[in-house]
């Protein structure tokens, strides 16, 4: 493994060094009109739909392409790829004077193969289900390949092949089987693959499906091959398997995410000269694991930044759209105290969720290192094996956990019933609170990616997760079906993004047209 690193890190140094060499000096210079306003509109757009940083230039590149591409008449794509730099570029996921024209050439012909693929293959199939999923795969992979012209991903990619080759002779792939689904066996090790990405890279189905893709030589070049690896694809995806895959390399993934960040992200501080022996890599590896606590610190404060933005937005639109016309259709007149309530009480649960967060323990730092020196420099042999838990059926404690999941929603009903909450304003703050305790507890599962040693539970924390748990649950439903579909970011797709990004566009074309005629002028 301590080869198979150094080799990753040498293949990322000299692919990264052939692409500046061959980097043009023309790059593309966009009008910077009308770029405060598409910043400001794509932060809003990002915070309603709460997805990972990493995610946001991808998320805004499909849906550019699924704004521009129609799939019920074919139209053309030329100037597709300069429109799509532009808008990236106003919205400041890109910085001027950065893309080449190779590039976007390179953009221009992604976009134009796999839209006629799509075209080739609508015509010959008419049922409109096949027709939308062959659809979607378009849109993600061609998301994917737009993003990854301008910005690589091969140090994700690589570290995922490294991650991978850590755990497969780690962990009993059969075993990962759940509830007797029928995979084969030669896709065991797309279900681990899958796994890897989600818990270790927290890539999204788009991202996956392009590596698998290529790693498996099925692109659209053979429409055939195209779609059925899909389907295999999208039956993984949605299979329990995979989840629980997710979930053990999630709970085994500390010292490979201290490995990717310190040396596969691009501000990695960790070189190949921190490989020369037990010793560096301890004393480098030391300094790496503080500086993430630090960092995890500013993340959480992000996080919760983020979250509130969230929840104000959405309770917002929400409370206006229903809370406001409920009221006053069935009372004639606004209940402010229930509103208010609504509004803020979530908001201010996950402000206060943030004392509750804190890094992990010296002990931790300490277990990491030895674990990860043991990885690198060890013989295979003294490798140790990932013990998969069998999940036992327990109807004592699974009674108890209903119970108690009816006694806290029940207690709480009647707190909002002496509160004089309508059904309406009741329904919302328990969507709402259950919103933010996911997303509370989401963040503090960032904490525990990083612990290799558990962190003991005190009563307080017992009883809290004794109260919270029914809340976590439910909002993780809720975010799992706002996931899916996301109704606020619909709205502001169709109210705002539509309109705005189509008069900037106009904007940019008379910026363009009137530097033409001074220029004829000279």
């Amino acid at each position: 493994l301590g080869a198979n690193l150094v080799d990753s890190l040498q293949k990322i140094e000299a692919y990264e060094a052939a692409v500046l060499a061959r980097r043009e000096k023309d790059t593309i210079h966009i009008p910077t009109v009308g770029s405060t306003i598409s910043t400001a509109y794509e932060q809003l757009r990002n915070a309603s739909e709460y997805s990972e940083g990493d995610l946001l230039q991808q998320r805004a590149i499909r849906r550019y392409l699924n704004r521009v591409l129609s799939f019920h008449a074919k139209v053309s794509t030329v100037h597709l790829a300069d429109e799509l730099v532009a808008e990236l570029t106003q919205s400041e996921y890109l910085p001027n004077d950065h893309t080449t024209k190779t590039d976007v050439k390179t953009i221009a012909s992604d976009i134009k193969r796999y839209y006629n693929a799509y075209w080739d293959y609508a015509e010959t199939h008419r049922s409109a289900a096949r027709r939308a999923s062959f659809q979607k795969w378009v849109l993600d992979v061609l998301a994917v390949r737009s993003e990854q012209t301008l910005q690589s991903h091969v140090r994700q990619l690589l570290f995922a092949h490294f991650a991978y080759t850590a755990l497969y002779d780690k962990i009993d792939t059969k075993k990962l089987i759940k509830n007797n689904e029928r995979i084969d066996a030669e896709d065991l090790s797309i279900v681990l693959y899958v796994a890897v990405h989600r818990a270790l890279l927290k890539s999204d189905e788009a991202t996956i499906r392009t590596a698998l893709i290529d790693s498996y030589r099925q692109d659209i070049d053979d429409v055939k091959k195209f779609e059925s690896f899909n389907q295999k694809l999208d039956k993984l995806f949605d299979s329990n398997t995979v989840v629980y895959a997710t979930r053990v390399v999630s709970k085994n993934g500390a010292p490979l995410r201290f490995i990717y960040t310190g040396f596969f992200r691009a501000d990695s501080p960790l070189t190949i000269q921190s490989l020369k022996s037990p010793e560096a890599l301890e004393q480098n590896l030391h300094r790496h694991i503080e500086h993430e606590y630090a960092d995890l610190n500013k993340r959480l404060d992000v996080g919760i930044i983020r979250s509130i933005i969230f929840l104000l937005i959405t309770k917002g639109i929400i409370g206006f759209a229903i809370e406001v016309p409920y009221d006053m259709l069935t009372i004639g007149a606004i209940l402010w105290v229930p509103f208010l309530i609504n509004l803020l009480f979530p908001a201010l649960f996950i402000a206060v969720s943030r004392l509750t967060l804190s890094t992990p323990l010296p002990r931790n730092t300490t277990a990491v290192i030895s674990y990860v020196n043991g990885m690198l420099f060890a013989n295979e042999a003294t490798t140790s094996q990932i013990k998969l838990q069998k999940e036992k059926l327990s109807v004592g404690f699974n009674t108890i956990y209903a119970v108690t999941f009816l006694m806290v929603f029940t207690g709480l009903t009647w707190v909002l019933y002496k509160m004089q909450f309508n059904i309406v304003q009741g329904f919302i703050f328990f969507i709402f609170l259950s919103t933010a305790s996911f997303l509370a507890f989401r963040l503090s599962r960032q904490i525990h990616e990083l612990e290799v040693v558990n962190t003991p539970q005190g009563s307080l924390s017992l009883i809290r997760d004794v109260i919270y748990m029914p809340f976590i649950y439910v909002g993780q439903q809720i975010s799992y079906r706002y996931s899916k579909v996301n109704i606020v970011a619909m709205v502001l797709d169709l109210l705002i993004e539509l309109p705005l990004k189509t008069i900037l566009r106009l904007v940019r074309q008379w910026t363009q047209f009137l530097n033409d005629k001074k220029d004829e002028l000279i």
